[in-house]
């Protein structure tokens, strides 16, 4: 993942900072969270990356090992996740005392750097706690779009005036939220759900020890780019958030919109201006052969990542829908697809494949996206909104068919269909099911009808607000990076406890063992 580094002026190197981040403990935060942090490298800011409970992934590591970033081990893995999609939001908390100590120990070392900013992720509402009681500023980092930290920072108040938790019977009920179009109450976060799981576990704490604590930050960092959500970033801006522990006026936040926080590849692939794809792992990948074969924007990708489960029934409903929609698509259903354990019913229908020969594929293990994405045969993506998902299809210029099933994606499905206009629905019937008429509708609007043809258009010219804002030196990206970088060295100069005046407090409790034992050295030794 070598990262093509925008050339810095000298003036603007921050070789005085040095930033905590602190992923949620799960891969695409860990992700979003490590390129943001690359962003920053070359202005010389020093990082340490949090990981708790040992949870980055072999390929992330080794990019903190080429990047000169250190990485700090926290905590020890719980051997129950809990329930939900979103594991250890029970046991996250639990790393905060060693989070306090690795500031301490790097505030009372001589041969390192303070933490001069905690970068904590939008989830880990107790590092506004770390950073408080070290006088530090903290920045969220919110890893999906704008739409949704607007949702988020106003959490608090629908709590306060009794919309949420969200009662069943007012699922389809509107709510008004700064930045939002009027938004259906059953598209919040499941978190607020009453009928969810993860609601009944982590209500309170999702709104109190999560939102709340976000309205206290300095600023925000969003996995988006200004020119994808211009109103809700200006209304982010100017919208005066208010907190349980606020004093006469709002205080004034900052929000940078540093997107897309996605692989490398697709950046590159951006700066390159290559328009047609070759596969960097697999070019022999039987899959790959098939989409060689196959005419320019004809097939259907079909693939709900890595966490998205269906019943057998539905898996049958989504693929007698693509048989009779008539499309050409390329299908990855792989056992963690499954939902239930159903022994007498098949994977797929006994006819389907022999039915759908010359116009589909089947994968039932893992698939390179991107080499997907890139390939020319590829004219549209049938997704569950995910948003690194979603990200990665407009760098490469894919139309959308939106099937959301939880977390930000419902709200990320109402945006690209009703706002970006890079997405067909994928309308759901009675209980969430979707019915194969109504996924051969939905694949033969964006595949061959004229409709189709106005959302491709439209994810063709946001890919080049997206080529622009990332790989023009004076596009929004870089500027929200330097206009956080002068934000920090203003807000250091005038604040009397910046990281430089709090080497005292920072003895206080030196265990020096204790960082020693959890930090391991990826990068040059601290402070050189």
């Amino acid at each position: 993942m070598a990262q093509v580094a925008a050339p810095v002026d000298v003036e603007k190197c921050s070789n005085d900072v040095h930033m905590l981040v602190v992923p949620y403990p799960a891969r695409g935060h860990n992700l979003v969270c490590i390129q943001l942090a690359r962003k920053f490298l070359p202005y010389g800011v020093r990082v340490t990356l949090a990981n708790i409970f040992d949870n980055l992934s072999p390929d992330l590591l080794h990019v903190c090992q080429t990047e000169n970033i250190t990485v700090a081990n926290l905590g020890v893995c719980p051997a129950d996740p809990g329930p939900g999609n979103l594991p250890f939001m029970g046991d996250v908390e639990s790393v905060q005392g060693e989070t306090e100590q690795l500031v301490a120990n790097f505030a009372s070392g001589t041969d390192s750097l303070p933490v001069t900013c905690i970068v904590g992720d939008i989830l880990l509402g107790w590092t506004q706690n770390v950073a408080d009681k070290f006088g530090i500023p903290r920045y969220v980092i919110c890893t999906s779009r704008a739409g949704f930290l607007a949702a988020f920072l106003h959490m608090p108040t629908l709590a306060g005036q009794g919309i949420v938790p969200v009662q069943p019977p007012e699922a389809s009920e509107l709510v008004d939220i700064p930045g939002l179009p009027p938004t259906r109450r059953g598209d919040l976060s499941p978190a607020v759900q009453a009928s969810s799981l993860f609601c009944k576990y982590f209500f309170a704490q999702y709104v109190h020890r999560c939102c709340q604590p976000a309205l206290e930050a300095a600023g925000y960092f969003i996995n988006s780019f200004y020119e994808l959500e211009p109103s809700c970033i200006d209304l982010l801006r100017s919208f005066p958030y208010e907190h349980e522990n606020s004093k006469g006026s709002s205080p004034v936040r900052s929000f940078f919109p540093v997107g897309p926080l996605v692989h490398d590849e697709y950046l590159q692939l951006l700066r390159l201006e290559v328009a047609e794809g070759s596969s960097f792992v697999e070019p022999g990948a039987p899959y790959l052969r098939w989409l060689d074969r196959q005419p320019t924007d004809s097939v259907l990708y079909v693939n709900f990542g890595s966490i998205v489960s269906l019943s057998k029934r539905q898996i049958h409903e989504l693929a007698l829908g693509l048989e009779a929609s008539k499309q050409r698509f390329l299908l990855v259903v792989r056992p963690s697809t499954v939902k239930d354990s159903d022994e007498d019913l098949p994977l797929l229908p006994e006819s389907f494949k022999a039915h759908t020969l010359e116009t589909g594929f089947v994968q039932s293990q893992w698939v390179n996206q991107l080499d997907v994405l890139s390939h020319p045969a590829v004219g549209g993506f049938l997704t569950h909104c995910g948003w690194n998902s979603t990200l990665e299809s407009i760098c490469r210029g894919v139309p959308l068919l939106a099937w959301p099933f939880q977390a930000d994606q419902m709200l990320n499905c109402r945006f690209l269909v009703d706002e970006a206009k890079t997405a067909v629905e994928v309308r759901k019937g009675e209980n969430g099911f979707v019915s194969r008429e109504e996924v051969a509708r939905a694949a033969r609007e964006l595949m061959a009808e004229p409709e189709g043809d106005a959302v491709k258009e439209n994810v063709r010219k946001l890919r080049e607000k997206v080529k622009k804002a990332v790989c023009e030196a004076d596009g929004s990206v870089q500027k929200s990076v330097e206009n956080f970088l002068a934000e920090l060295k203003t807000s250091r100069r005038d604040c009397p406890t910046s990281p430089s005046n709090m080497t005292t407090r920072g003895r206080l409790i030196d265990k020096s063992s204790i960082l020693k034992h959890n930090l391991v050295q990826t990068g040059s030794p601290m402070g050189a």
